[in-house]
């Protein structure tokens, strides 16, 4: 009986390590998470009148995806479609850190540019200067998730809080 009960445990031992790829696993133990990304970003953006434009690298916009760590430069610039223009200005709505505005004229003589970088969160983190003639931080950062949160302004030669 011994001798017997001695083979079974041999037998086992033996069988088991050779035939783990016979045992049954749970289908979503095999499978890896999707990588991470950021979605077209213009979603973001909105603009009251079609003076002005955002402009988005075609490669980071139309459906496209952006990894983890990819920056983004983006302009709000003038769409050629009123002499009057002089510039313009940009007023973002941080998730955070509450609303700054960037008047700070490093684009195209009046206009500006600022850049997106995408989080390992999947959402965008922008960086924008402040008001170039104003008192105050010199750069605003945070993420922005909600769509029409970035408002690109015309700036008409007018005193508004988005232009100077």
């Amino acid at each position: 009986m011994i001798s017997y009960i001695f083979g079974l445990v041999s037998l086992w031992i033996v069988w088991l390590p050779n035939n783990r790829a016979c045992i049954t696993t749970i289908p979503s133990d095999d499978m890896t998470d999707p990588p991470i990304v950021c979605q077209d970003p213009a979603p973001l953006f909105s603009s009251p009148d079609e003076f002005v434009k955002i402009v988005i690298p075609a490669a980071n916009t139309n459906g496209a995806t952006t990894p983890v760590g990819g920056v983004v430069t983006v302009t709000c610039e003038n769409a050629n479609t009123n002499p009057a223009l002089i510039g313009s200005g940009l007023t973002v709505s941080f998730d955070t850190n509450g609303q700054n505005v960037q008047n700070f004229d490093n684009f195209n003589g009046g206009f500006e540019q600022f850049t997106l970088t995408c989080q390992s969160s999947g959402l965008w983190f922008f960086d924008i200067f402040g008001d170039s003639v104003k008192p105050g931080p010199a750069m605003f950062s945070g993420i922005v998730s909600t769509p029409g949160a970035a408002l690109c302004q015309g700036c008409y030669g007018q005193i508004a809080p988005y232009c100077h």
